[in-house]
């Protein structure tokens, strides 16, 4: 999603060296990593288009939803795919839109409607453990590095596998950002 939104990447950047610097060496620390809110809305609006398609889940008991009764026992298909990308909680459901997360648009939307990780007793363990090290990755390799594609977003078809992928595949040049302001000189 960098490399197809330049804009983004350049603000992801600019945050990083404003929090920890342009040395790719330095490894954030956790005050660091907590700072990063932009970083974070990224990283939350790509889990929200390329999450899971969906869970299954056995009721233990009986659920009334006014118009809907659900009897214990059934087995329930949850799709975050949908979910994920429902007009009614999302203002650019079918659109890369990192503002999605900003902290207004999170406390307009109701709980539940963002599971990248599930919820619940049975959600991921490895959440925090998750986005802290997609944090300390995506931080220390855009300050070394440039990304660069030619794949449109609206032009992505999608496979389904554990999660949406990607068919083309993920063609992306990149470049040392080191060399980049050499040669702009």
């Amino acid at each position: 999603m960098l490399a197809m939104f330049p804009e983004h990447q350049e603000e992801v950047y600019q945050e990083q060296v404003k929090i920890v610097g342009e040395d790719p060496d330095i490894i954030p620390t956790m005050d660091q990593l907590n700072s990063m809110v932009y970083l974070d809305r990224v990283i939350k609006e790509v889990l929200r288009l390329f999450c899971p398609i969906g869970i299954l889940r056995n009721l233990t008991e009986d659920i009334d939803l006014g118009e809907y009764k659900l009897p214990k026992g059934c087995t329930l298909y949850i799709m975050f795919y949908y979910l994920h990308r429902d007009p009614q909680y999302w203002s650019h459901p079918d659109q890369f839109y990192p503002d999605h997360f900003l902290d207004e648009a999170v406390a307009n939307r109701p709980k539940g409607t963002f599971l990248p990780f599930s919820w619940g007793p049975r959600a991921c363990p490895g959440q925090a453990y998750g986005l802290m090290t997609n944090k300390i990755l995506i931080s220390t390799i855009i300050r070394n590095f440039k990304f660069e594609t030619d794949l449109k977003f609206n032009e992505l078809k999608f496979k389904y596998a554990l999660q949406m992928e990607v068919s083309q595949g993920y063609h992306c040049r990149i470049k040392l950002r080191n060399k980049l302001s050499q040669n702009a000189s």
